[in-house]
C-alpha cells in the first residue's frame, strides 16, 4: 500500500472508564480501608496521572503530594513497593542554590518511606555529602479534590463539585468537602518539624546540614479525623508485625521454591492489606483502586479459594452479605427479595443516587454463590452457630432462586431493570464480554451457561444444610438439582466444545469458544463426554496463552488480548478451572495449567497478581503482558494462587470431619510442598507432598485435635440421593 502524499498524525479521544490511561505503572498500597495510588517514587499528582491519590471509601482525599528540592525535580535512583512499605531513594541533579553555592550532582541522598497505618506516614530523609553545610529546602505540593472514584475513572457527574475548604498552619495542612450527599469529608496533615513557611498547596522546609548530617520530614495524612499521633518511624514495623500475625493464625503453605514461596506470601499479605470495616463489619475488599469496596461475587469467591487456608475470610464474607440481602423489589437498582447484592458502595454519587452502586443487586450469579459458599464454609470449619445464624437468608436466598428459575422457564437468567445499571449480570460484566462467534451481542433475558451449574449446586448445597432439619425440603432441594443438570444436557451441550457460552433471549444456544464452561466442571455439574470435550477446548490453543486460559477464543470475532472479557485472562476464573480439571480427572491438564499460573505469578510485577492480564500468546513476550487498568491487589486474584495449589494437591474436606486427599499432583519445577496447619473443624494437620518419580507421596507429619486425613482416587460426592437419571452434581 503507498503511503498518502499529505502524512497526518493520528489523534487522541477520550473513552470511558480510562482513567485517563493506563495505571500499571503505578503502585498501590493498601491498608486499613486506605489506599495509596502513587508512581513508583511515590509522588501523586492527579493533574498528570489521572488515577493517583490517597482514597478512602470510593473518594481520592488527596490529589496531590510531590516534594523538591527549592522547586527542582530530584532523580529518582530506585523504588521498592514491599508488602508493608513504599521505599524510594532520590539523589540531586546539579544545582545553584540562592546565595550562589555551586552544588554537585549526587551531594544529597533523599529518601522516602511511605506506610498505611490507620493514617498515611510519609519521611523523608536528606542526608549531605558535600564537603560544606548546606541549607537544604524541601518545598511539598500539596492538594485535594475529593473526587468520587466515579468521577476518576470517568463518569461525568450531573451534581455541582463540592467546594473545597482549606486551613493551614506550621504544623498542620487541612482540606475538607461538604458532598452533595451531605457528608463532609476531611484530610489533615500534621508537620514535624513545622514548616517554614505554609499554604494550603504548599509547605516549605529548612533543614540546616552539616557534612554528613541527616535530617528528617515526617507526615502524617490523616483521613476523615485527627492525627493519630503514632510514630511514623515505627509505622513499617507495625504493620510488618499484623501482617505477621495473620500469616501464623492460617495455614502456611511452603515450597522447595523460595520465589514462589514469596508469591504465595505476597498473595495472602494482599488479601490481609483489603481487609475492611464499615457499618460494624468485617469483610475483605475487592481490589485498588477501582473496586475497593464490597462485591457479593468477589467476595464469596475469595472466601470459597480460602476456604481451606483462611475461613474466616469466608465467615465474615457471609455475615455482611447476609446483613444486605434484598428484602424488596426496586428495579432502580435491580433488587429483589432475596438476592444478594453486586456491589455495596459509600461514595458522594453513590449517596446521591447518580450511579446506582450505593446499594445495587444486578448479579445474577451472587445469590446461588451465597448457598454455595454457607455449605462450603461449614464443610471446613463445623460452625453450625453461624450457619443457624444465616439461615433465614440461605432460605431467602433458595426461594430467589426457585422464582427466578420458574420465571426463566427453567433457567436462571438476567436482564437489566434499572436503566442505570448492569447489561451483562455474570461475572463477566462488562459491555461486550457476551457475545456471538461472530461478534454480534447476544439478546437479553441470558441464561450464562456457568449460572445454571451454579443454581444446580445451590440446591444441592441447600439440600446438604437442611437435610437434618427438613428432609422434605432437602429432598425437593435435592430433585430441582437434577433437574437444572438435566436442563443445561438438554440444552447447552455442544458437540464441539462440550458446553454452549449461554442461551440468548429466546433460547437459542451461543456456541462461542470461552471459558465460562469451566466453571461447569468446579461445581461437578458436567457430564463426563461433555466435560471432557470442554477441558480440551479450554487448554486448546484458542483459549489457553501458555500463561493461562483466556476468557474468550481467539477464533471469535471479538476476540481482542486486551479486552476486558474478550481475550484478557483472569487469575480466579483459571484457579476455578483448574480446580474442576482436577475434579474430572483432567490431572495432566491441571498440572499444564497451575505450572503456567505460576510461572506468569512469579513474573508480575511485585509478584503481585494483579486482577486479570494479556491474552497475548507466550511465545510473544517472556512475562505476561499488564493489561492496562488492571487493579492490584484483587482479592479474588491473590486467593486464586493458595487455591490453585490446594486443588492441585487435592484437599478437600469430608462431611464426617475428615480430610481427603485425592491423586495429588505438583506443578513442574516444584520437588514438595509443605501444608503447615492445615484446619478442619477443631482438629490441624501438618502434610507434606513429595514428588517420588512419576508420582506425589504425602505424608503426615503431625495431627491434633482429632484430625484424620484419608487417602482417595476420586472426588468425594455427597449428592447420595441425587436422582440417578442425572449426572450428580458434586457441590464443590
Amino acid at each position: 500500500m503507498e503511503a498518502p502524499d499529505n502524512h497526518l498524525d493520528w489523534s487522541l479521544i477520550h473513552e470511558d472508564a480510562s482513567a485517563g490511561g493506563s495505571i500499571s505503572h503505578l503502585k498501590m498500597l493498601r491498608n486499613d480501608g486506605i489506599s495509596a495510588v502513587s508512581l513508583d517514587s511515590g509522588d501523586i499528582d492527579a493533574s498528570t496521572d489521572p488515577a493517583t491519590g490517597i482514597y478512602f471509601r470510593d473518594t481520592r482525599h488527596l490529589s496531590r503530594l510531590r516534594f523538591s528540592l527549592g522547586g527542582v525535580a530530584p532523580r529518582l535512583l530506585d523504588a521498592k513497593l514491599l508488602p508493608n512499605a513504599l521505599s524510594a531513594v532520590f539523589t540531586n541533579p546539579p544545582l545553584t542554590l540562592p546565595d550562589g553555592t555551586r552544588l554537585h550532582g549526587q551531594q544529597l541522598v533523599v529518601r522516602r518511606r511511605r506506610v498505611v497505618d490507620r493514617s498515611v506516614f510519609e519521611v523523608l530523609t536528606v542526608s549531605n555529602y558535600a564537603a560544606q553545610a548546606l541549607r537544604v529546602e524541601v518545598r511539598l505540593s500539596i492538594d485535594a479534590d475529593f473526587r468520587d472514584i466515579f468521577e476518576v475513572r470517568g463518569f461525568r457527574r450531573k451534581s455541582p463539585d463540592p467546594r473545597v475548604e482549606a486551613e493551614s498552619a506550621p504544623e498542620t495542612i487541612r482540606f475538607s468537602a461538604l458532598g452533595a450527599d451531605g457528608v463532609e469529608r476531611s484530610v489533615t496533615l500534621r508537620l514535624s518539624p513545622p514548616a517554614a513557611r505554609v499554604s494550603p498547596g504548599e509547605a516549605t522546609f529548612f533543614l540546616d546540614l552539616q557534612p554528613r548530617e541527616t535530617a528528617a520530614i515526617s507526615i502524617e495524612i490523616a483521613i476523615a479525623g485527627e492525627a493519630t499521633g503514632l510514630d511514623p518511624l515505627g509505622a513499617a514495623s507495625r504493620v510488618e508485625a499484623a501482617q505477621r500475625r495473620w500469616l501464623d493464625s492460617i495455614t502456611g503453605i511452603e515450597t522447595d521454591d523460595e520465589t514462589v514461596n514469596g508469591a504465595i506470601s505476597r498473595a495472602l499479605v494482599d488479601i490481609f492489606s483489603l481487609r475492611t470495616s464499615f457499618a460494624g463489619y468485617d469483610f475483605t475488599a475487592a481490589g485498588v483502586p477501582w473496586f475497593d469496596a464490597l462485591f457479593g461475587r468477589d467476595s464469596l469467591i475469595t472466601g470459597i479459594e480460602l476456604a481451606a487456608v483462611a475461613p474466616e475470610v469466608l465467615r465474615r464474607a457471609l455475615i455482611v452479605l447476609a446483613n444486605y440481602q434484598a428484602k424488596a423489589s426496586d428495579p432502580s437498582r435491580d433488587a429483589e427479595p432475596g438476592k444478594i447484592p453486586h456491589e455495596l458502595r459509600w461514595g458522594e454519587l453513590a449517596g446521591t443516587g447518580e450511579v446506582p452502586f450505593g446499594a445495587y443487586y444486578g448479579s445474577v450469579d451472587a445469590t446461588p454463590l451465597f448457598v454455595l459458599a454457607a455449605s462450603e464454609y461449614l464443610r471446613w470449619t463445623g460452625d453450625e452457630a453461624l450457619i443457624a445464624d444465616i439461615q433465614e437468608e440461605i432460605e431467602a436466598a433458595l426461594t430467589w432462586c426457585q422464582t427466578a428459575e420458574e420465571h426463566g422457564n427453567g433457567f436462571l437468567t438476567y436482564e437489566m431493570r434499572s436503566p442505570h445499571g448492569l447489561e451483562h449480570q455474570g461475572w463477566k460484566d462488562s459491555r461486550d464480554g457476551i457475545c456471538w462467534p461472530e461478534g454480534a451481542d447476544v439478546a437479553t433475558p441470558i441464561a450464562l451457561v456457568e449460572a445454571q451449574g451454579y443454581l444446580a449446586a445451590a440446591y444441592a448445597a441447600g439440600a446438604d444444610l437442611f437435610e437434618a432439619a427438613n428432609p422434605a425440603l432437602a429432598a425437593r432441594l435435592r430433585s430441582r438439582a437434577g433437574e437444572v443438570v438435566a436442563r443445561i444436557e438438554e440444552r447447552m451441550t455442544h458437540p464441539d466444545l462440550g458446553y454452549v457460552l449461554c442461551l440468548d433471549g429466546e433460547g437459542r444456544p451461543v456456541p462461542t469458544p470461552a471459558s465460562n464452561a469451566g466453571h461447569l466442571l468446579w461445581v461437578g455439574a458436567a457430564r463426563e463426554d461433555c466435560a471432557r470435550r470442554a477441558a480440551s477446548t479450554l487448554m486448546s490453543s484458542d483459549l489457553f496463552t501458555g500463561w493461562g486460559i483466556r476468557t474468550l477464543g481467539m477464533s471469535a470475532t471479538r476476540y481482542n488480548p486486551l479486552g476486558y472479557h474478550t481475550g484478557s485472562v483472569w487469575p480466579h476464573d483459571n484457579a476455578i478451572i483448574l480446580a474442576g480439571l482436577r475434579r474430572y480427572g483432567f490431572d495432566r491438564e491441571a498440572g499444564r495449567l497451575g505450572a503456567a499460573m505460576l510461572e506468569a505469578v512469579v513474573r508480575f510485577q511485585d509478584m503481585q497478581v494483579p486482577e486479570l492480564f494479556s491474552g497475548d500468546a507466550r511465545e510473544l513476550r517472556l512475562v505476561p503482558t499488564p493489561y492496562p487498568v488492571s487493579s492490584r491487589p484483587q482479592a479474588w486474584s491473590a486467593a486464586a494462587v493458595p487455591y490453585l495449589l490446594v486443588s492441585m494437591l487435592g484437599i478437600r474436606p469430608l462431611s464426617d470431619g475428615r480430610i481427603t486427599v485425592i491423586r495429588p499432583i505438583l506443578p513442574a519445577g516444584l520437588e514438595w510442598v509443605r501444608l503447615h496447619n492445615l484446619r478442619r473443624g477443631e482438629g490441624t494437620a501438618d502434610l507434606l507432598f513429595r514428588r517420588d518419580g512419576e508420582h506425589v507421596a504425602v505424608e503426615v507429619e503431625r495431627m491434633r485435635g482429632g484430625m484424620e486425613v484419608v487417602l482417595s482416587n476420586s472426588f468425594p460426592d455427597p449428592l447420595l440421593g441425587a436422582p440417578p437419571a442425572a449426572r450428580r452434581p458434586s457441590f464443590l
